[in-house]
């Protein structure tokens, strides 16, 4: 074997194709002094193998992902030289040592691997990127598939794009982003994965409480989301920017689904039974008493009981023991 004495900087030449990369040695005796150059063109190696997703014809097993059971294509041998989740999933039922000699149809077909896997945790989206990171190398990550494919990541045990994902957060999050992402989190709430990349986002939230209480898109969380968020002590926001925000939530999510209006038992829901879930969350005697009277209590959503508490004890603080009608009062 020739031994390497010195190397030259790498050159990468790119076309609209592809980027090739060149790298210059020069050995040593005994084969006497030589120039050797590597010649490497990963990416299109990434691009033809990316191609095998979407032929099934050259594919060996086929997911069905979601709840749709939407078809995703692979080549089982690349999944388990790269994830040892799928290595055992795709071949624990084929023995591992086998003699040449053993090789009757009969004993072929007996090991033959399922063709189809059933897997509905994960979106197709989000395992269509794993896929084509697992025979790629590559993936493109983006905010709102970024909590799946972690957990995806884990669950399958693929660690450099787990770890991938937990350091796109902190470039990812933004006031345009961050409650898409929070939705999408909901899905794999169950999946540890998922409480890592959820601090990061409630740490920006902190931060940026007012501005982001008052996105449009503050309107598509999930209930228990928006009291998490309300109810964090280190959420930089007023009461009044509180109230504001759980006030829209409550009313774009009466507007958008008509079937609130009337339950099983025929009873009317009004807007003030969907506020009520929050008012524990919000401290009103922490609201200015005009803001009280002019604009919650118009606004019918707040029982007159709360409001005239909150009053009475902006007026005296010792004639009102607040922290019996609501948990926030007592912080």
């Amino acid at each position: 074997m020739s031994e390497i004495t010195e190397s030259f900087p790498s050159c990468d030449v790119d076309n609209e194709e592809s980027t090739y990369s060149y790298q210059t040695y020069k050995t040593e005796p005994p084969l006497g002094e030589e120039i050797l150059t590597k010649f490497e063109n990963r990416s299109a190696l990434a691009q033809d193998l990316n191609l095998l997703s979407g032929l099934p014809e050259l594919c060996d097993i086929i997911f069905l992902v979601g709840e749709d059971k939407q078809p995703v294509c692979a080549v089982r041998a690349i999944l388990a030289a790269r994830s040892r989740v799928f290595r055992k999933q795709l071949y624990s039922h084929v023995p591992r040592r086998c003699s040449l000699k053993d090789t009757s149809p009969r004993s072929i077909k007996s090991s033959k691997p399922p063709n189809t896997i059933v897997v509905p945790e994960f979106e197709p989206s989000v395992f269509k990127q794993l896929i084509e990171y697992l025979h790629t190398g590559v993936c493109t990550l983006q905010p709102r598939t970024l909590f799946g494919l972690v957990n995806a990541a884990d669950h399958y045990d693929v660690e450099e794009l787990k770890q991938a994902c937990i350091n796109f957060v902190g470039q990812s999050i933004s006031t345009d982003t961050v409650c898409h992402m929070l939705s999408n989190a909901d899905r794999y709430i169950q999946y540890k994965s998922t409480k890592v990349l959820i601090q990061k986002v409630m740490e920006f939230i902190d931060r940026n409480g007012d501005e982001v209480l008052s996105l449009p898109s503050f309107s598509i969380l999930p209930k228990h989301v928006v009291q998490l968020i309300i109810s964090r002590e280190s959420l930089a926001v007023s009461e009044v920017n509180k109230f504001v925000a759980v006030y829209n939530w409550s009313k774009s999510q009466y507007e958008k689904e008509p079937c609130l209006a009337i339950n099983c038992d025929e009873k009317v829901v009004k807007l003030s039974d969907i506020v009520e879930g929050f008012l524990d969350y919000i401290q009103f005697h922490k609201i200015p008493i005009h803001y009280l009277m002019n604009e919650v209590r118009q606004s019918g959503a707040v029982p007159d009981t709360i409001i005239m508490m909150a009053v009475a004890y902006q007026m005296d603080p010792a004639s009102i023991d607040v922290s019996k009608f609501s948990r926030s009062y007592s912080h």
